[in-house]
């Protein structure tokens, strides 16, 4: 799991940690959270990332407080979890772990080309004749010369559509195997009636 940033906010300031290493929260200035507050210890609380999460544990005298409940440490969960500092009325500190969002979807796998099938284009030409401009030319109307196309108000007559494709079943793949097999044996059976015969 990719380490988890942690917004931390505070009385006075709101920053985000990254999720590489621990940090410090106190009253000291070489404290990596400092909240100026005489309720709060030099080092009060240390936020520790693991694989589970973040975690608040308490370095101070005056201990943290969760639910109004004094507790030596807190597992930060994605919803805000809010701390008191030094006591149930001291200052808050309100943690946020920032889950990454969700990688994109991975890109369909490119379609195995044995298993295709041709597909017709409306009216009965090949897809990719059409759009390549190969294939055969299209049929004259009938009853009507090649490239010629009735009159106004002559309805034309419609061609037949063409038939289904039938489903063709995939021979199992072992199948392609036979003829090596048979090239193997006969290729051993030869070799066999050479050292017979010497």
């Amino acid at each position: 799991m990719p380490p988890v940033a942690l917004r931390v906010s505070t009385p006075a300031d709101e920053l985000t940690l990254p999720g590489d290493r621990p940090a410090v929260v106190g009253r000291s200035s070489d404290a990596d959270v400092v909240i100026n507050h005489p309720k709060v210890s030099r080092r009060h609380v240390a936020l520790e990332p693991t694989p589970e999460g973040w975690v608040a544990r308490d370095l101070s005298t005056n201990g943290i407080w969760y639910d109004g409940q004094r507790v030596g440490s807190v597992q930060v969960s994605g919803d805000v979890t809010r701390l008191r500092l030094g006591g149930a009325d001291g200052p808050e500190l309100a943690l946020t772990a920032l889950v990454p969002a969700a990688a994109p979807p991975a890109a369909p796998a490119e379609p195995d080309l044995d298993e295709l099938e041709t597909r017709l284009a409306p009216g009965g030409a090949q897809g990719p004749a059409q759009r390549t401009g190969r294939g055969p030319a299209p049929a004259a109307t009938p009853g009507w010369p090649a490239g010629a196309q009735p009159p106004a108000g002559v309805p034309a007559q419609r061609p037949a559509p063409a038939p289904a494709p039938s489903p063709r079943r995939k021979p199992p793949r072992w199948l392609s195997t036979v003829p090596t097999l048979i090239w193997l044996f006969s290729a051993a059976f030869a070799i066999g009636a050479l050292v017979a015969l010497s």
